[in-house]
């Protein structure tokens, strides 16, 4: 095993710890088990503990931007494809995530008391994930799936104030099966929004 992948192995084990504990309550101790380097190893590699969350932030971003783009492109059309995103792809719907939320939104909620690189990076996050939102929304504006007058950007703020939304709602609901149920009907409005 080389260098690089024992940093993205790490990498990878620090973003899952740190969704699930939170930047806060995510001790030095509680990375080095993670990921199995020792201090200085860490922070070698990664600069700090600021550093190495947001570069946890990026790697999360870049991996649901890269299912975005798989299922879009096999979409039918742009608002099937964000659709198919939600329903199928999105932490909140994917068992396999460390919380059925969104890794952002959840850093959001309960980051960074004044760290600015933090807080710079999730705004940078949030606008980006915003901006392909508008896209898609424009796409099928575009392609007359919405009507000519439709404003994607307005359009792609609601959608990510009601992602965020289930994803605070789904931090205090138990029943898994209620947030399945919303997920289904978020995905099914974007299908068909008329």
């Amino acid at each position: 095993m080389n260098v690089s992948h024992d940093k993205e192995a790490a990498l990878d084990q620090a973003l899952d710890l740190f969704w699930t504990k939170g930047y806060a309550s995510t001790s030095l101790k509680d990375l080095e088990r993670a990921t199995g380097m020792h201090p200085g190893s860490l922070y070698a590699a990664f600069g700090s503990k600021a550093k190495l969350y947001c570069l946890s932030l990026e790697r999360y971003a870049k991996r649901l931007s890269i299912l975005r783009a798989e299922l879009q492109a096999k979409a039918a059309s742009p608002l099937d494809g964000l659709a198919d995103f939600i329903a199928k792809a999105h932490p909140l719907s994917d068992a396999d995530a460390p919380l059925p939320v969104c890794y952002l939104v959840k850093a959001t909620l309960e980051t960074s008391q004044g760290n600015q690189a933090i807080e710079g990076k999730l705004s940078d996050l949030l606008t980006q994930n915003d901006a392909t939102f508008t896209a898609v929304f424009q796409q099928a504006v575009d392609a007359g799936d919405l009507p000519a007058n439709s404003d994607a950007k307005k359009m792609a703020r609601q959608l990510s104030a009601d992602l965020a939304g289930l994803c605070f709602y789904a931090l205090r609901e138990e029943d898994s099966n209620v947030i399945k149920e919303m997920v289904t009907d978020l995905a099914n409005r974007i299908r068909h929004p008329h």
